[in-house]
């Protein structure tokens, strides 16, 4: 995995090189090995590359085609470059010079155009420059693993692996997009455009776009998620061993590098599957990497019951509270988006520690999205499917008098009385739904707004076999890419860490959405059916079935306690940008309420806190990475001794 960024003036103008080398150096982290760059006439692109096969200078880039025409820029990996090599070399005639997959990405593009993106097997974002046409190819892998940002300034366009590298441009203003706050709101993060920045937004997950002199096509669909109801479907046997020979070759595919590589170990059923695979596979004691959080709500035994199971070489971080408040920046910068998920924090420094031994890990990462693994699929393919005959009211009225202990029970009465299918999706993982995201909109311009838009836009047109599919579909689509995908490539990449998703081979995403009955991921109430009977042949049943457990913070104590001040200071003070964007009186009530005890509001806070914190370091400026928090009253020794 590296870094890619570039310029194409419109304009007539050639590309400014300085400009260049400063949307390069923002980005560093993601390449530290390497630095290439390249200039013709109105196009320059820069590279930074972490250098993960092939570790010689050949692997420079950006790299060119042997007549010099095509010059690429290219950000991850291509799983299955030896075959397409091997077919190159056979039916073409080509020779190599080097045994990167860059080369062979390169050979194919130039040889079939936007059509060689269906040969490959990996996670990508690339740039293409065909100097003879003077066109721009981007591209990007088909769920979105790497991302890719666009912006346009007066007569320029900008790309960029990160929005850090296109902020350089003095003509792109740091301004919030206030028209992408209700979708924000809503679902946590930002489906489709995948940031809150004005002006900036992304090539889409399998999508490519050509840039001319006259600016950009449209974008262009080149895979999607395709469903189908298998007629003669095989035995649970045939299908369980079909899972197992793809998950165990994608995780083949995903152990290929010249360099040190592990893998991050939960102990859940996912992580401790792809890890008893690699532990077959490798001749040596994969390295793992857990981490546990002092509070007590920690899944550090479990994963390492598996690493001892698999004679792991582990590696277990125990962190406190004042660890996670303090990386909160630091983290942020390198999300770019509000820090919606306080788990994104452990990750982040888990990646940190993970990378002082190997420099590639795999992940269990896409498994809940391909396999139906999360409660809501079983909820609602079981009792939700007859609680929408029930009065919307009456489950509201039910939803309201469970306490918050059961708030899964409470989310899903509230899920079920809402019947429209966007916003009952986004219910399930999204911070503010409709009554409370209106209270908080009232009165301003953005009233009224349609949160979903994006949502809708994926669904049109579109007719499902199933609620399951169409859930299926939006995690895709919208959940994955723009929130947890997100997330795992900036907390891995912040400290130069290349994360691989076997679950995510497209292979087992077509196989799960075209020939696995809906009975095979979810059965009994419990998704993820076909993969706990493939993971009973390597785990112990109390890995397999215990309860989704999670990174569990004790947010709500800490701001009733040592977040307190912050909170107030963030949130109620007269400069605060979330109050001049939202209804400040129900941002009040919300943290009074909560310093109170009446109520239990500690997400809907947190989402406020990190959208105000991110105003503050991207857009104000007057919050850096390095900075700490205890400067606006973050009781630091407080924190230290909550044990929620």
């Amino acid at each position: 995995m590296c870094g890619i960024t570039g310029i194409q003036q419109t304009n007539g103008a050639p590309a400014d090189t300085d400009l260049l080398a400063r949307m390069m150096k923002c980005m560093v982290h993601r390449g530290p090995d390497d630095s290439g760059s390249f200039h013709d006439g109105n196009y320059a692109v820069g590279f930074q590359r972490l250098a993960i096969l092939d570790l010689t200078p050949t692997g420079h880039q950006p790299m060119h085609s042997p007549d010099g025409r095509y010059t690429i820029a290219f950000n991850g990996e291509v799983f299955n470059h030896a075959d397409l090599r091997a077919e190159l070399e056979r039916d073409h005639g080509l020779k190599f010079i080097t045994r990167t997959d860059t080369e062979v990405v390169l050979h194919c593009l130039a040889l079939w155009g936007p059509a060689a993106l269906e040969r490959f097997n990996g996670f990508f974002a690339l740039a293409l420059w065909d100097s003879q046409a003077r066109t721009l190819l981007l591209a990007r892998d088909r769920v979105g693993k790497k991302p890719l940002y666009l912006a346009q300034v007066s007569g320029a366009w900008l790309f960029a692996s990160e929005i850090k590298s296109l902020l350089q441009h003095p003509g792109l203003s740091r301004r919030m997009d206030a028209a992408r706050l209700p979708a924000f709101l809503a679902n946590r993060f930002v489906p489709q455009d995948e940031t809150l920045f004005e002006g900036v937004t992304c090539v889409l997950p399998g999508h490519h776009l050509t840039l001319t002199a006259d600016g950009p096509g449209e974008q262009r669909c080149w895979w999607d998620m395709k469903f189908a109801v298998p007629e003669n479907p095989p035995g649970e046997e045939v299908l369980r061993e079909r899972l197992e020979e793809l998950l165990t070759d994608a995780t083949r595919l995903r152990m290929v590098a010249d360099v040190p590589f592990g893998a991050f170990l939960s102990g859940g059923i996912d992580s401790s599957v792809i890890v008893a695979l690699m532990a077959g596979l490798h001749p040596m004691p994969v390295e793992t990497f857990s981490v546990g959080f002092d509070t007590g709500f920690s899944e550090a035994d479990h994963a390492r019951k598996v690493a001892q199971l698999f004679k792991t070489n582990h590696h277990e971080l125990t962190i406190g509270a004042s660890d996670m408040i303090r990386a909160v920046p630091a983290a942020m910068f390198m999300r770019e988006t509000p820090v919606s998920e306080p788990s994104d924090i452990p990750i982040y420094l888990l990646a940190q520690e993970a990378r002082r031994h190997v420099t590639v890990v795999l992940s269990g990462e896409g498994s809940d999205e391909i396999l139906a693994g999360y409660p809501k699929y079983g909820f609602e393919t079981s009792i939700g499917r007859w609680l929408k005959f029930l009065p919307p009211p009456l489950l509201r009225s039910a939803a309201a008098a469970l306490p918050f202990k059961l708030r899964r029970a409470q989310l899903a009465l509230e899920a079920s009385a809402e019947r429209d299918a966007a916003e009952r999706h986004a219910m399930w993982f999204g911070g503010f739904p409709r009554r409370p995201r209106q209270r908080l909109l009232a009165g301003g311009p953005l009233a009224g707004s349609d949160a979903h838009a994006a949502a809708r836009a994926m669904l049109a047109g579109r007719e499902w076999n199933s609620a399951m599919e169409q859930m299926l579909y939006l995690d895709m689509k919208a959940w994955l890419p723009a929130n947890l995908l997100l997330r795992g490539d900036r907390m891995s990449m912040a400290h130069s860490l290349e994360l691989r998703c076997p679950f995510l081979d497209y292979r087992l995403i077509e196989f799960c959405a075209r020939e696995l009955p809906a009975a095979m991921k979810v059965q009994q109430g419990k998704g993820k059916w076909l993969l706990r009977q493939l993971a009973a042949r390597h785990l112990p049943d109390d890995i397999i079935n215990r309860p989704k457990w999670g990174f569990k913070v004790p947010i709500g104590e800490w701001f009733r306690g040592p977040l307190a001040q912050l909170l107030s200071a963030m949130l109620l003070s007269t400069d605060s940008a979330v109050g001049q964007h939202l209804n400040g009186a129900e941002i009040a009530r919300l943290v009074k309420e909560h310093h109170s005890g009446r109520c239990n509001h500690e997400k809907q806070l947190w989402i406020l806190l990190q959208l105000e914190l991110w105003h503050r370091m991207f857009i104000d400026q007057t919050l850096s990475p390095d900075d700490s928090l205890e400067a606006w009253g973050v009781n630091g020794s407080a924190l230290q001794n909550s044990r929620g």
